[in-house]
């Protein structure tokens, strides 16, 4: 294992260099291109052969703790970019990265350098970027590599190759050795035809995990496998009679669990999986699975109604996207309009689903999600907002045998009030706002005749003045929070003042104190909160500053919770281009 796991490194390090020198090689064609631009256009001479803007920044983070383990590392930094290159106004390269201590500790990069220059209607991607072909398809995962978006007319075409994954045994996130992570490398592929919200494209990924990039303890062999996966989406949408937007998206994605096991057992008697079989490792473990997506959204002046359905099956997953809800089928009814030339705004959803879509659990959970806003602008200064959501699920046995089919009902409701009232002259902008919240939770398990609700109160007033002319603004909020059930009751009340004066237009000073007394029959605890700010403009370019909090947290009960005190400092410097 030890010889594979070099080995592999070794064909990572590989495949990792020719990403880099890939990467270069785009870099040095941004360099040049400008010249060749510069013989085939016109006027270019006129123009400034290279302008910068966009902003470099670097922090150095201070931290400590009495009373508790230290949340973090005593010292870290971080230095960031995003400089945005263009040639002749007319080649545009948008750079990007990420540089911090913590790379040290861990395998999994937290330094990340990337860019995305484009000409006209070619943009070229390199090194790490995110990149949305399809919410099925390729959706946004982080890829270190290559690649291009080409739209000339009414073409829309893309392709990425690069690593998705590095092997890690390492959570950065938990600092845990759990979960493990494979190095996973793939490409992905669109072309299409349309323009603005009339298109159809098609799109692929394909991507795979690099058995050996892991080593693995004896315990977790067979638990932890590398997977190979292809996935091909389709995604549509058309406008017609100027008010109408269909809008479709669908894509069936092949999944191999373990691309390492036995190739001499068969997989799954399906069509597809058997045409992917050419292009990819099937076996036994191989399943195939489909989602889509269709809507039709009705919009005429102030009025708008969207209505779409949504089903994506159990275990649906594709390399190219982090995360997906599956196992569900639902309907979505979306109203909203806008009355009295604007000043009463109505809007509005309903929506219907369920899981356990291949009847294979023991019970099916339906849950309805609705929900309704108003606002409106009684005066020109006074102002409300109400708000109510509704969440129910309820659980129910596949199984006839049982006298009650329904075994647990759950209803969430929220209401929210929020009456507001500004008042703007030259010299001074008032604003006060009060919001009321009320959210009801209630269970009832029918197998055994139990009720539980769960009820939250939550209050705020919030004001603030500020002097135009000193430029001071001073801030001032009470909050109360309370949580009752049958067996517990919880909650706090809090103060919070905050001031901020502005210098010169140079100088920003602020402070901002705050305490929170807590309500709990086991530990009424009281939370001292306090922070400043500072930030001194030098120049339209040079920016500096430095933030500073402290938490001191008043335990009542020491066998309930400890007593602490934590604070951190910033200091931080930013150049402006």
């Amino acid at each position: 294992m030890m010889a594979s796991s070099l080995l592999y490194r070794k064909q990572d390090d590989r495949c990792v260099a020719k990403i880099r020198a890939g990467v270069f090689v785009m870099v040095m064609w941004v360099g040049f291109l400008p010249a060749t631009v510069a013989q085939n256009l016109e006027g270019l001479g006129q123009q400034k052969p290279m302008t910068v803007s966009g902003s470099l920044s670097a922090r150095a983070i201070f931290y400590g703790a009495n009373g508790i383990a230290n949340r973090r590392e005593p010292f870290s930094y971080i230095l960031t970019g995003n400089p945005v290159l263009s040639f002749y106004n007319t080649l545009v390269v948008p750079l990007s990265f990420t540089y911090s201590e913590q790379d040290r500790a861990f395998r999994q990069p937290f330094n990340q350098f990337g860019m995305s220059p484009y000409y006209k209607w070619l943009k070229v991607h390199a090194g790490y970027r995110n990149i949305t072909f399809s919410q099925f398809t390729l959706a946004g995962h982080t890829f270190l590599g290559g690649g291009f978006e080409a739209n000339p007319g009414m073409l829309r075409a893309g392709f990425i190759y690069g690593r998705f994954n590095r092997a890690t045994p390492v959570d950065t996130l938990s600092k845990t050795y759990q979960p493990y992570t494979y190095a996973n490398f793939g490409f992905a592929a669109k072309i299409g035809v349309g323009k603005g919200s009339n298109f159809i494209d098609a799109s692929v990924v394909k991507a795979h995990d690099v058995a050996n990039s892991v080593t693995l303890p004896a315990n977790l062999k067979g638990a932890v496998t590398a997977g190979e996966n292809l996935v091909v989406g389709l995604n549509g949408q058309v406008r017609f009679l100027k008010m109408f937007t269909y809008s479709l998206e669908v894509a069936t994605s092949i999944y191999t669990r373990d691309r390492t096991a036995e190739s001499n057992v068969p997989p799954a008697n399906d069509g597809m999986i058997k045409a992917a079989g050419k292009y990819m490792v099937t076996n036994a473990t191989t399943e195939r699975y489909n989602a889509w997506q269709t809507s039709i959204a009705f919009q005429q002046n102030k009025t708008s109604v969207r209505v779409q359905y949504r089903r994506v099956d159990p275990d649906y997953k594709s390399m190219g996207a982090y995360f997906f809800n599956n196992d569900l089928e639902n309907v979505t009814v979306a109203p909203g309009t806008a009355l009295l030339k604007g000043k009463l705004r109505v809007s509005g959803s309903i929506g219907f689903q369920h899981d356990n879509l291949n009847k294979q659990k023991q019970t099916t959970s339906h849950r309805v999600i609705s929900s309704a806003n108003v606002s409106a602008d009684i005066t020109e200064r006074l102002g409300v907002d109400f708000s109510y959501s509704n969440y129910s699920n309820t659980q129910q046995r596949r199984t006839v045998l049982l006298q009650d089919s329904f075994r647990i009902v759950q209803v969430s409701q929220n209401f929210s009030l929020t009456p507001r009232y500004i008042v703007a002259t030259e010299k001074r902008v008032h604003a006060l706002v009060v919001s009321a919240n009320y959210n009801l939770f209630s269970s009832v398990d029918k197998s055994v005749d139990t009720n539980s609700d769960t009820k939250a109160y939550n209050a705020f007033v919030n004001y603030q003045i500020t002097l135009v002319p000193t430029n001071l603004t001073l801030s001032g909020s009470l909050n109360y929070t309370d949580v009752k059930s049958a067996s517990f009751e919880q909650g706090n009340y809090g103060l919070t003042l905050g001031v901020n004066k502005i210098f010169d237009n140079k100088l920003t000073a602020g402070w901002n104190g705050s305490f929170l007394k807590g309500l709990n029959t086991q530990n009424d605890g009281l939370i001292l909160n306090q922070s400043l700010l500072l930030s001194y403009k030098v120049t339209k370019h040079h920016t500096f500053g430095v933030n500073l909090s402290y938490i001191n947290n008043r335990s009542q009960q020491l066998t309930y919770a400890p007593s602490y005190s934590e604070w951190k400092g910033d200091v931080n410097y930013r150049y402006i281009f």
